[in-house]
């Protein structure tokens, strides 16, 4: 039996997406500002990516851009649940959902506590050649949520799993 109380993951962050702009205006990509798609997220830091956008495609599209250290889910397609963390500050697609923790969550501790779920992400997805979750589906995963001094302790304890993997 489970002691911690369990807590909708909209109830205890914010979550938004990004965009694409308009490829038909050469002027929107290759800039400067790290544009991250679904392909980008490798389950760690995000520390580069394939495409940059401009500044005029982030002020005229629905790209938004994230601070450095920003948790990112994959909601589209085979990458369905893939996480990422931002080693910088970058702009996303509309297949990126950018969730902002609150005070009373660790970032590292819900990065591990979604990789765990991501089955079940998987099984939630739907659509037909590219299936999908919602930020819908995203903000009503349940989370359980232990104080910070133990979410603290499981972090620790999983990264040095991680690290004999």
């Amino acid at each position: 039996m489970n002691k911690w109380p369990r807590v909708a993951l909209g109830e205890i962050c914010s979550t938004t997406s990004g965009g694409t702009p308009s490829r038909s205006n050469s002027g929107n990509f290759g800039g400067d500002i790290p544009w991250v798609k679904s392909g980008d997220l490798t389950d760690g830091l995000v520390e580069k990516v394939t495409e940059f956008i401009t500044e005029t495609a982030l002020n005229n599209s629905s790209a938004k851009l994230f601070p450095n250290g920003t948790l990112l889910l994959a909601m589209y397609g085979a990458t369905v649940g893939k996480l990422g963390v931002l080693a910088m500050d970058a702009a996303t697609n509309q297949a990126v959902c950018g969730i902002t923790v609150s005070q009373s969550i660790l970032r590292d501790y819900l990065f591990h506590f979604l990789i765990s779920q991501r089955s079940e992400l998987i099984s939630q997805s739907f659509g037909g050649a590219q299936p999908n979750i919602s930020q819908g589906i995203i903000r009503e995963i349940e989370v359980p949520l232990p104080p910070i001094d133990e979410q603290r302790w499981i972090v620790a304890l999983l990264d040095r799993a991680t690290d004999i993997r």
